[in-house]
Parts: structure tokens; C-alpha cells; sequence
């Protein structure tokens, strides 16, 4: 149950991924909508989707608190 492939309203990009949840409503009434936030990977509009559509997780960036150099 897959819907069409993400498509960016501002720039009309293609990429995008899952952006973090930053609120209460994004925590618990977006989900009861069947949304949840993604972030375009050209111009980092934050839109919000239907959770059926496929997109890939958002990337870690590596921290450097704590390593020794």
C-alpha cells in the first residue's frame, strides 16, 4: 500500500527523507492522521506526507563529543 514518490512542493525535488518529530503534534496527532514529517534533501523544506509513503530513515551525522584524537 505504497503511494506515489515523494515530490517537494517548493523546489521539485524527488529526494527526501524522514525528518525527526519535533513536537507534540508531530508526536501524536500527525500519526493519528496518517502523516509524518519529511525533510526535502535539495532545498530542506519540511513537508509532512502520508506514512504509507516509502522513504528512507534520516542519516546520523557522526559526533565527535567524546572521541580522542
Amino acid at each position: 500500500m505504497l503511494l506515489k514518490q515523494y515530490h517537494c512542493p517548493d523546489c521539485g525535488g524527488f529526494d527526501g527523507y524522514r525528518s525527526r518529530r519535533r513536537n507534540l503534534l508531530e508526536k501524536y496527532v500527525l500519526p493519528l492522521m496518517m502523516l509524518q514529517p519529511v525533510r526535502c534533501m535539495r532545498c530542506y523544506r519540511r513537508t509532512h506526507v502520508s506514512i504509507f509513503m516509502h522513504l528512507p530513515e534520516r542519516e546520523n551525522k557522526l559526533s565527535t563529543k567524546g572521541q580522542a584524537a
